[in-house]
């Protein structure tokens, strides 16, 4: 399972000197004539990491819980209604052999969608995981783009008036630079819980999956398998391979519903 990772403070990124320069000249420096921009400093990093703020879906995942738990009860009640009956001639006649074969057919038929839906479930589960990873991954770049922003606002801040000869004295670039790189600060923290959310909605779906697989690739291969040879051989043996696998597959789909 990939691990969480503990975001970087955004002071504790390294920086490239000459990248903070191109920032101080070409999104800095032209502020000092057009205090109007000012609203849109860094305005496109904060736009781009607010549509990759979005993690998986949880009700894609609680949906496959719940299918796996219905999985379980299903398979809990196949004893009762695979388990081989013998009927004399006057349940024949009454039809009540041809009802328990329908209703045999009816159990099989609903287990099998079960676990389609389930399979189904879990490939679209991992391609949202994926996809959350990516946007995950694209919103760290732009979140270290925005630490350079903010460290090179506070640069700036500090050294402009070494080189703005004539300031007027009701200038408040200082005081509007200031606030900007608040509301960035601010901004960013808000969008660095969002990713912590994000990681922590991706090892939940990825821990389903996980714990799922085995039931999913073996044991419901191998349970289904002892089905059909059960069917074609009712042996006493054939019968308690059939429980015991059922048995295993009921422990392991129950472990896989464990938030570890």
């Amino acid at each position: 399972m990939q691990q969480f990772k503990a975001l970087i403070p955004l002071e504790k990124i390294e920086m490239n000197r000459d990248e903070l320069l191109a920032i101080k000249r070409n999104d800095l420096v032209p502020l000092l004539d057009d205090q109007m921009r000012m609203n849109l400093y860094a305005d496109q990093l904060i736009q781009a990491q607010s549509v990759l703020l979005k993690g998986v879906d949880r009700q894609l995942t609680q949906k496959l819980s719940q299918i796996i738990s219905d999985l379980i009860q299903q398979l809990a009640q196949s004893k009762k209604s695979l388990q081989p009956k013998k009927f004399n001639a006057l349940q024949k006649w009454l039809g009540l052999d041809l009802e328990f074969d329908t209703d045999k057919i009816k159990y099989l038929k609903n287990l099998d969608q079960l676990i389609d839906e389930a399979n189904t479930l879990s490939q679209r589960l991992k391609i949202e995981i994926q996809k959350s990873q990516a946007r995950f991954q694209q919103a760290m770049g732009y979140r270290e783009h925005m630490a350079k922003y903010i460290v090179a606002a506070q640069e700036f801040l500090h050294e402009y008036p070494h080189f703005v000869n004539n300031r007027h004295p009701l200038d408040d670039f200082s005081e509007r630079l200031s606030k900007k790189i608040n509301t960035l600060q601010t901004l960013q923290a808000s969008n660095d819980i969002a990713l912590s959310q994000m990681q922590l909605t991706q090892q939940l779906s990825l821990g389903l999956i996980d714990r799922f697989k085995e039931a999913q690739q073996v044991l419901i291969p191998a349970w289904q398998y002892h089905l059909k040879h059960t069917a074609e051989n009712q042996s006493h043996n054939s019968l308690a391979e059939l429980d015991q696998s059922r048995d295993k597959l009921i422990q392991t789909l129950k472990q896989s519903l464990e938030q570890k």
